[in-house]
């Protein structure tokens, strides 16, 4: 795995307190993982996950 083959991700929680967090993985499954990890919280915490799209 190489920093080239990552994707930036936007994970949204149910909670209105947890602010969105971006993290950059392989997969939105991956980026789910790190998030709840990161914020301590469940799976079923996680309302999406998005993958990030550059406007030009």
């Amino acid at each position: 795995m190489s920093a080239s083959d990552l994707q930036p991700f936007r994970v949204h929680f149910h909670d209105p307190d947890l602010a969105p967090i971006d993290i950059d993985a392989l997969c939105a499954a991956d980026a789910r993982e790190i998030a709840i990890e990161r914020r301590g919280v469940s799976p079923g915490a996680i309302r999406k996950t998005k993958l990030i799209r550059e406007t030009s």
